[in-house]
C-alpha cells in the first residue's frame, strides 16, 4: 500500500492491528486509522484522538489527506476529568480553524463555521466521544457519544478547514501531529492504540 511506506510503518501496523476490530463505516465506506495523539489542556491530558481514512485511499502527505476524495472521520474521546461547555469546545474549534486556515477560505466557509459552533449545545465530560464523518454523498456529520448533532452539508472545503486543526502548520503539538499521521514510531503508535482502544 503506497501510503502506507510513505507515511511510515507504524500505520502499516495500526491497520494490520484493527483488522478484528469493529469500525463503523461511513454509509458502505470501510475506514482504517492512520495514528493516534492525545492533547492536553493546562498541561494535562484533554483529549485522545484518532483519524481514519477510507482503507483503499492512497495518499502520501497530510496534504494529501486533506484534499483527497475520501470518505474520512476524526474522533475525539475525551480523558481529562474537567468538564467543558459545548460553547467552550465550539470556539476552541473556532480559533483552530482560523490559525490553520488562509483568510479568504475561512470568509467563503463563515457560515457553515457558525453553523457547526452551534451544533455543540450540551456539555462534554470524561468518557464522551466525538465524532467528525465526512463523505461526498453527505458532507460533515457531527456525533456526540454516537447521537447525531447535525450535518453540514456538501462542502468540501468546510472539511479541510476542520482537517488542518490537527494536520496544518499550527496543530496541537508537533508530536500530535505525527502521532495521527502514524510517524512517531511503532512502539509509540501501539501504546497510543492500545491506551486509545481501551477506553
Amino acid at each position: 500500500m503506497l501510503f502506507s511506506f510513505l507515511l511510515g510503518s507504524s500505520v502499516q501496523n495500526i491497520a494490520a492491528s484493527n483488522d478484528k476490530q469493529q469500525i463503523p463505516p461511513i454509509l458502505d465506506t470501510q475506514l482504517i486509522p492512520t495514528g493516534y495523539g492525545v492533547t492536553k489542556l493546562l498541561k494535562r491530558d484533554y483529549f485522545l484522538a484518532s483519524l481514519l481514512i477510507d482503507k483503499n485511499a492512497i495518499y502520501g502527505s497530510a496534504e494529501d489527506i486533506i484534499y483527497i476524495d475520501a470518505a474520512r472521520r476524526m474522533e475525539f474521546k475525551f480523558i481529562s476529568d474537567r468538564k467543558i461547555s459545548g460553547r467552550t469546545f465550539g470556539r476552541e474549534m473556532a480559533a483552530a480553524i482560523k490559525i490553520n486556515n488562509i483568510k479568504d477560505e475561512i470568509i467563503d466557509s463563515k457560515l457553515q463555521i457558525r453553523q457547526f459552533m452551534k451544533l455543540f449545545s450540551r456539555s462534554i465530560k470524561k468518557g464522551d466521544v466525538l465524532r467528525f464523518d465526512y463523505h461526498d454523498d453527505f458532507g460533515t456529520r457531527v456525533y456526540h457519544n454516537n447521537r447525531r448533532l447535525g450535518e453540514i452539508a456538501y462542502s468540501k472545503l468546510f472539511y479541510r478547514l476542520l482537517l488542518r486543526t490537527w494536520l496544518g502548520e499550527r496543530p496541537p503539538s508537533s508530536q500530535f501531529k505525527t502521532g495521527i499521521l502514524g510517524q512517531n514510531g511503532d512502539e509509540y503508535a501501539i501504546t497510543m492504540q492500545n491506551r486509545y482502544q481501551s477506553l
